[in-house]
């Protein structure tokens, strides 16, 4: 969320229409990669990982235009 209108509601709204989307979607497991917000995300039902190590990642690059 942009740092001007944050505290507006903005992150809330954005987070009840995703979460009402994964549930319609019956999703088992949602990995949320966060570095900010935490608190917003554990009101949505989001817990931080206890073994974070055992994730890996691959990056596909995105050409440019």
């Amino acid at each position: 969320v942009d740092p001007a209108v944050r505290g507006q509601g903005v992150g809330v709204t954005l987070m009840d229409n995703i979460c009402s989307l994964l549930d319609r979607l019956n999703l088992k497991r949602v990995v949320l990669a966060t570095g900010d917000a935490h608190g917003l995300y554990e009101k949505f039902g989001f817990e931080r990982l206890t073994q974070p190590a055992k994730w890996m990642e691959r990056m596909v690059p995105i050409p440019a235009p």
